[in-house]
């Protein structure tokens, strides 16, 4: 009987020590999008791009692009299989700058920008991967001062509409995107901090801001040909 009662307390305490079965990890549903397949085009009138720098450790300093044009190639069924890209116009930067000094022109024509001789910065998708039921991590070139390097932006999905709600022809998809890039690795060296975490310049990571709409022209409707009339038969 001793026997039997150690037998049955080992047997248990194996079953015990199994790991626990765990339920498969369930993916994320996707949002509905109420926009078709296609390509759009960037809405430079109600898209910005922003940029944001700690400056002497005493802000997050923010500059803005003005000048940006791009296209995504969206794919409604697959949108992983979606590509985007966008450029930039150097001399569109836009500070809050009020003195008496051009700032903006100053930063645009100097070794900051170097506009003339680098007019835009690009970027251009390389992959996409879903994160959630309406979010994506998107990795792609970011190309500054003709200098490339990867960058990876995390992307929201925001609304999209098969046509315009005030009655405009076209559809409209819009999302929301943020990333970091170290400025240094594009040649912009100005006042770099003297140790990492030092508060004597303006950082070398730079913040990636981005609100972007996109809009797909309204596809024509083909007028079936009008029938022509039947040769008269002699």
């Amino acid at each position: 009987m001793k026997i039997w009662t150690v037998a049955a307390a080992a047997i248990a305490l194996a079953a015990c020590s199994q790991p626990a079965q765990t339920a498969p990890e369930e993916q994320p549903a996707q949002v509905a999008v109420n926009a078709p397949s296609g390509t759009y085009q960037l809405d430079p009138n109600h898209t910005t791009v922003t940029v944001r720098a700690k400056h002497f450790g005493l802000s997050n300093y923010q500059l803005r692009f003005n000048g940006v044009t791009g296209a995504l190639n969206f794919n409604a069924e697959d949108p992983e299989q979606s590509r985007v890209e966008a450029t930039v116009a150097a001399n569109t930067l836009d500070t809050p700058y009020i003195g008496a000094t051009d700032f903006d022109a100053e930063l645009q024509n100097s070794e900051w920008l170097d506009a003339a001789q680098f007019p835009t910065a690009t970027f251009r998708s390389t992959a996409i991967e879903r994160t959630g039921p309406n979010t994506a991590r998107v990795t792609g070139d970011l190309t500054i001062r003709n200098i490339t390097h990867p960058i990876t932006l995390e992307v929201t999905y925001n609304a999209s509409h098969a046509s315009h709600p005030m009655g405009f022809p076209g559809a409209l998809i819009g999302f929301s995107a943020r990333g970091t890039f170290l400025r240094s690795q594009y040649g912009l060296n100005v006042l770099q901090p003297s140790a990492a975490g030092a508060s004597d310049g303006v950082s070398d990571e730079v913040e990636l801001l981005i609100e972007a709409e996109f809009t797909q022209p309204a596809q024509p409707t083909t007028t079936p040909a009008p029938a022509q009339p039947a040769e008269p038969v002699n």
